[in-house]
């Protein structure tokens, strides 16, 4: 019999993004979008790395490591939905580590001591994430425990699927990820 207070992942992990992005106007960097906080699926490999950074397992390098980005299905006329089970994303092609990952009040201002909400920022900036001139990203990943700058490597810890973004070396794009735990 379970007991009526039983822990339930899916009701306490949470995340969300949203994006900036911005384009060279006249040699200045402008801001010509801000999207609003839109859902985003924490997957299987959370609660892998959450339990290995409790048992300070030895292969792991550490909690988030990368940000990935990726092509997912060319096809797609509508994102499909993530799973909880997915382990990687479906055509990843670019990662690197978050510009920053910090606290977050419950309110979502930045917090100095632990709480149990992170921001995780990433910039792909104009020079990056271009693949051969220009893409259209997507899908996103965060990736920890064992991953490194290898593609596909590591515990896949959150997941977005969404519509096309273009993404060349004229844009900019700043993801911003929330999740709370």
């Amino acid at each position: 019999m379970l007991h009526k207070d039983r822990f339930d992942s899916a009701k306490v992990l949470k995340g969300k993004y949203r994006d900036e992005v911005y384009k060279l106007v006249d040699g200045k960097e402008v801001l010509v979008e801000k999207t609003e906080f839109k859902s985003n699926l924490i997957v299987v490999g959370m609660p892998k790395l959450l339990a290995g950074l409790m048992a300070n397992e030895p292969s792991f390098l550490g909690g988030i490591r990368y940000s990935a980005q990726g092509k997912g299905n060319g096809a797609w006329t509508s994102p499909p939905a993530p799973t909880f089970n997915s382990v990687a994303l479906m055509n990843e092609y670019f990662r690197k580590v978050p510009d920053s990952i910090s606290y977050l009040t419950p309110l979502g201002a930045p917090s100095v001591p632990v709480t149990n909400s992170i921001l995780i920022r990433t910039t792909l900036d104009f020079a990056e994430a271009n693949d051969t001139g220009s893409v259209n990203i997507r899908e996103q990943g965060l990736y920890g425990g064992t991953a490194t700058g290898t593609l596909n490597s590591g515990l896949l810890a959150n997941l977005i699927f969404h519509a096309p973004r273009f993404k060349d070396s004229s844009v900019k794009l700043v993801r911003f990820i929330q999740l709370i735990f």
